[in-house]
């Protein structure tokens, strides 16, 4: 399982709407929200889905990219959620039937555009 520090492992899946997604198109230029959803139709998967796609231009105003899926990535759960950095850095992780909500992935994402790796030490 993926863990806060690990680095995204590339992937490519279908969308929601059916486009396949790659992840090497958004590494090194834009953050990623990632949701990965499970294989079977839910009334609560579809609500969560709903509720990123009405919000998705909040991600994209972050430099983020939003990609919702049923496919299986490495090392994430379905469902699960993640928030990486432009670099594929896992900010943020959770999985289970209580995902964060829409709001709370937002805020993740604000964080990362305001990060400073120099103020953390990553900077030599």
């Amino acid at each position: 399982m993926l863990h806060r520090g690990d680095l995204v492992p590339h992937f490519e899946v279908r969308a929601l709407d059916g486009e396949p997604v790659s992840y090497s198109s958004v590494w090194q230029l834009r953050n990623l929200v990632l949701a990965t959803l499970p294989p079977e139709e839910s009334d609560h998967a579809d609500r969560y889905a709903s509720e990123l796609s009405e919000r998705a231009g909040a991600f994209g105003e972050h430099d983020t990219t939003l990609i919702v899926t049923h496919d299986p990535v490495v090392g994430l759960a379905a469902p699960g959620v993640l928030i990486a950095d432009r670099w594929g850095e896992v900010v943020h992780v959770a999985s289970g039937p209580d995902l964060p909500s829409v709001s709370d992935l937002i805020a993740w994402v604000e964080y990362v555009q305001r990060r400073c790796p120099e103020c953390e030490g990553e900077s030599k």
